[in-house]
């Protein structure tokens, strides 16, 4: 019987974790839990060149629908992303220089570089999804704006580089993050994005319907603080990691007495602005939000 390592530190301290995993429709992934990074991850790992034919198509119409690709439904998308976008941009709008070439890896249908695009000299982006990008050519008309399908086909160096969501699909995401030293510019940053394995609904309420929910057969690893240090520290890397709340507590009230996504701001004028700023205020402090945004530099 094979022994199955953790794919991220190659620990053989590993657990299944019983729940399913969304859009696995061959019936063949399953996730388990390293004891020493505390990464959970996908096994068995698809091949890159799955990942590639997946990701410029499948992906987008298993996540969306098959009129995904329709303009009209991308023009919704952009808009339905546009405020998260203008979210993000406040929290890094301060380090930005407006000679600054910066790089999206993953832009999808260009909501983040059509909004950080006016604070910067060029805003690259690169996006396996060949609709996606043709989207971005064709409806969002910012002439600093390019987009590609990999770092290197700009033959430059960025000052800032930008990854949301991006880290959990990589195969290898310590010798990606090698790799991206060889064009970030001397004193550039990078910004990390992803989703917080340690999620109080994975790790203290435990919620199957959302733990269902919640892995993906696109997200080969789901990081804690653990897992993220653990990817820095061997890919060389400097780093500080910020704990991030996306989702209200009416959303968490509505999964555990519902067990379906949804609910955001349902029972806010029960609640009150204050009972969640002070429920934010404690998964912050326990460490146990939706999301994890981390800076690292050389």
């Amino acid at each position: 019987m094979e022994k199955i390592k953790c794919s991220l530190c190659q620990s053989e301290d590993v657990t299944y974790i019983p729940n399913k995993i969304r859009n696995d429709t061959e019936g063949i992934y399953k996730m388990f839990k390293c004891g020493c990074c505390e990464t959970h991850f996908l096994y068995p790992r698809p091949a890159r060149e799955a990942l590639e034919k997946y990701y410029d198509g499948d992906f987008r119409e298993e996540v969306h629908s098959e009129s995904y690709y329709d303009y009209t439904s991308l023009d919704k998308v952009f808009q339905n992303f546009l405020p998260e976008a203008k979210t993000r941009l406040k929290r890094v709008v301060k380090e930005l220089d407006s000679r600054d070439d910066i790089l999206e890896i993953g832009c999808s249908v260009g909501y983040f570089l059509s909004t950080v695009a006016d604070y910067v000299h060029m805003a690259c982006g690169t996006e396996w999804d060949r609709k996606a990008q043709a989207y971005i050519r064709d409806c969002i008309e910012k002439s600093n704006i390019k987009v590609s399908d990999n770092p290197e086909d700009f033959n430059q160096q960025f000052d800032k580089i930008f990854m949301f969501h991006v880290l959990e699909h990589i195969e290898e995401p310590v010798s990606f993050l090698e790799n991206l030293k060889n064009i970030l510019k001397p004193n550039g940053i990078i910004y990390i994005e992803v989703p917080n394995v340690d999620d109080i609904l994975v790790k203290t309420y435990a919620c199957d319907a959302f733990k269902d929910f919640y892995y993906k057969k696109a997200h080969l690893y789901n990081f804690n603080e653990t897992g993220l240090s653990y990817i820095f520290e061997h890919a060389g890397y400097q780093y500080h990691i910020d704990f991030i709340q996306r989702y209200d507590l009416s959303n968490h009230l509505y999964w555990l007495g519902k067990g379906l996504p949804g609910g955001r701001g349902m029972y806010a004028e029960v609640l009150g602005d204050d009972t969640n700023e002070a429920y934010i205020r404690a998964l912050k402090e326990k460490k146990q939000t939706d999301t994890l945004f981390a800076k690292v530099w050389l």
